[in-house]
């Protein structure tokens, strides 16, 4: 008879790859569902899919303005209020693009029997300059802030983790990466 625990374990071995993927998964899960109750706050019209990718959400300049910024030295610190830290914390972003606006990307992963698909949400930002500013820091963090009468008061901790920036169109890498995953999945059936 097998003992419990790490020793003499019989039940089926998990490589450290598959318990990222299900970690992320399960992260993923938990942080739509939330994304998708605090979304159900608002009205229909706060949110809207881009007109160039369906997996694209626009948060409307009211929504938008939930979110502050501000950069030191390389790094973007995108402050969430309390509302929104509970998706924001557990939201496995992959990495932040800045174009039209800011946005936050989470690529797709596998889940049970299928796959949870690849999701932007874009955060207006009025300014051509404040785009520019925001495009040429490096990473983007979460930090939780405290808000009232309009103005951040208080800075409080890191929300999630940092990712990376990129200056470029997030609909044209989420095509590029459909591109290579439909080129690598053609070439895996030759193998």
């Amino acid at each position: 008879m097998a003992k419990g625990g790490a020793q003499g374990d019989d039940g089926p071995q998990i490589s450290p790859e598959e318990r990222a993927r299900i970690a992320k998964a399960a992260k993923q899960v938990a942080a739509l569902a939330n994304f998708m109750r605090w979304g159900a706050n608002f009205q229909k019209d706060e949110f809207i899919r881009h007109p160039r990718h369906d997996r694209v959400i626009l948060l409307s300049p009211m929504q938008s303005g939930r979110f502050s910024f501000a950069i030191a030295d390389d790094t973007i610190y995108l402050g969430v209020q309390p509302f929104e830290a509970v998706w924001m914390s557990t939201l496995p972003l992959d990495k932040a693009y800045v174009s039209d606006r800011l946005y936050l990307s989470i690529e797709g992963v596998a889940c049970m029997d299928s796959k949870l698909p690849p999701l932007g949400i874009g955060i207006f930002v009025d300014d051509q300059k404040k785009r520019t500013e925001l495009a040429a820091a490096k990473w983007l963090q979460p930090v939780r802030v405290q808000v009232g009468d309009g103005r951040v008061v208080s800075v409080d901790r890191d929300v999630g983790q940092r990712v990376p920036v990129s200056g470029t169109d997030i609909i044209g890498a989420l095509a590029a990466a459909a591109k290579a995953r439909l080129k690598q999945q053609d070439l895996s059936r030759f193998f």
